[in-house]
């Protein structure tokens, strides 16, 4: 998923600043933290979007989630930033996008790869080595699990899909098949 030209902004502006000062996973590990945290809790959301409540009461229960999750201080004065911005709503996708400029800095890629059934470890490390062959990038995998594929797998790194299902060869046999008929 893309995120949007705004996130993309501040996470860049952020990546920027913590590379500079070597913390580069540091700050993208508070930023998931902060974020899983508000999460867990619908009233958070609601609290920090509602105009009704004064900025600075927005700026404590920020500083104790902040605290909370022990962030860097330069995560917790990227955070008062994006509040005092009014942008807070977005830190789900300022977060993502950050996480993307980070894995294009040290690159990495993320894939998703989906198989009838879970896969064992030998197969993960294996698809990880052909996969970073493919890409010349370290990649780390997320594995899901879609029954539908029946057999093989799906990966997807980026906007790039290798499609090795069962259900993909057999629509493609269907279609073949459909095509050479005799009429």
């Amino acid at each position: 998923m893309r995120a949007s030209g705004l996130a993309r902004r501040y996470a860049k502006a952020l990546a920027d600043v913590a590379a500079e000062q070597q913390l580069l996973e540091t700050v993208g590990s508070d930023l998931r933290a902060v974020v899983e945290t508000m999460k867990r809790t619908r009233e958070v959301a609601t609290f920090f979007a509602s105009p009704a409540i004064p900025l600075s009461d927005k700026r404590r229960i920020l500083h104790t989630i902040a605290e909370g999750v022990g962030v860097k201080p330069l995560t917790a004065k990227f955070l008062n930033l994006i509040l005092e911005k009014r942008r807070l709503p977005h830190l789900g996708e300022i977060a993502l996008a950050y996480e993307e400029l980070t894995d294009e800095r040290l690159g990495r890629g993320k894939a998703t790869v989906t198989s009838a059934i879970p896969l064992s470890e030998p197969i993960i490390h294996g698809l990880q080595e052909r996969l970073r062959m493919a890409t010349g990038k370290e990649i780390y995998l997320e594995a899901r699990v879609d029954p539908s594929i029946v057999g093989g797998f799906v990966a997807q790194i980026g906007s790039t899909i290798y499609d090795g299902s069962v259900r993909t060869q057999l629509k493609k046999v269907r279609e073949h098949l459909l095509k050479s008929e005799y009429r």
